[in-house]
């Protein structure tokens, strides 16, 4: 059986935010569109969180304690059984800079709209017909 959503169940997302009441929104958010979500606090906790259940899509902060979001990355694509595992990373920072820009999928700001935000997630799972350019958030 599947972990990731590929085998008839909601897709699994690793939602690895610092933020405790941003966190809990976004479980809320995230669930009431339909997928699974598991959390970390930070990017060793995420990377944990990998060791027992490989999810469709990644969702991270930047700016976190113990491992940040690019260094949880930097070891997520250096294991190619995560390949095919999608990033969205969302920050307060300047997507200009923030290291290691070329390994995630997609940058949005904090606060973007809830709108924007549940497009780009289905459009990064793959479960959503909208073209690919919503005009909004940062392509990298």
């Amino acid at each position: 059986m599947s972990r990731d959503g590929r085998d008839g169940l909601a897709p699994l997302v690793l939602l690895v935010e610092d933020e405790v009441g941003l966190s809990k929104l976004m479980v809320m958010i995230l669930e009431d569109e339909g997928y699974r979500v598991i959390e970390a606090a930070n990017g060793a906790q995420g990377l944990r969180k990998l060791e027992q259940e490989t999810p469709a899509l990644i969702i991270t902060d930047y700016m976190m304690p113990e491992l940040n979001g690019v260094e949880m990355i930097r070891a997520i694509r250096r294991n190619p059984a995560f390949d095919h595992v999608r990033i969205l990373m969302m920050s307060a920072a300047l997507p200009q800079r923030i290291p290691g820009r070329d390994l995630i999928d997609q940058f949005l700001p904090k606060g973007t709209g809830l709108d924007v935000l549940i497009e780009t997630v289905r459009r990064l799972v793959g479960d959503d017909a909208e073209p690919e350019d919503s005009g909004s958030g940062v392509d990298v």
